[in-house]
């Protein structure tokens, strides 16, 4: 791969590489749960475990202690906009799209937009 053509050329493949890869890797994950022998050379290893918490009993508990005032604890945490869309439209009996409009609307001025990471796509012009 010395030149941009050959590069390109590679480029071409990775789709389906990649599609592949993530298939493979699918088959033998079941395998081994399945049978942990089931595949010479490879097995499973452990990935750790994510910790959640529920906010509002976050809340109760560390607001007791008189150690955080709200302001604290609402800076540690993060919003997201899904599980609000839901309260909202229930609690305004209106649909989701509908609460996620006005939900957009009316934090338009404490919102941030971060770009995503560009994605790689064949030009096809």
């Amino acid at each position: 791969m010395e030149t941009p053509e050959d590069i390109s050329k590679a480029m071409e493949i990775v789709p389906i590489m990649e599609a592949f890869i993530k298939q493979v890797k699918a088959v033998v994950k079941e395998k081994l749960l399945e049978d942990p022998d089931s595949i010479p050379g490879f097995k499973l290893r452990g990935s750790g475990k994510v910790t959640s918490y529920e906010a509002s009993k976050v809340a109760e508990i560390l607001m007791s202690t008189n150690v955080v005032t709200w302001d604290d604890f609402l800076k540690a945490c993060r919003y997201s906009e899904q599980p609000m869309v839901t309260v909202w439209a229930d609690k305004r009996g209106i649909s989701k799209a509908e609460a996620r409009k006005d939900l957009k609307k009316r934090l338009a001025d404490v919102s941030k937009e971060s770009p995503k990471s560009p994605a790689i796509i064949k030009d096809n012009g």
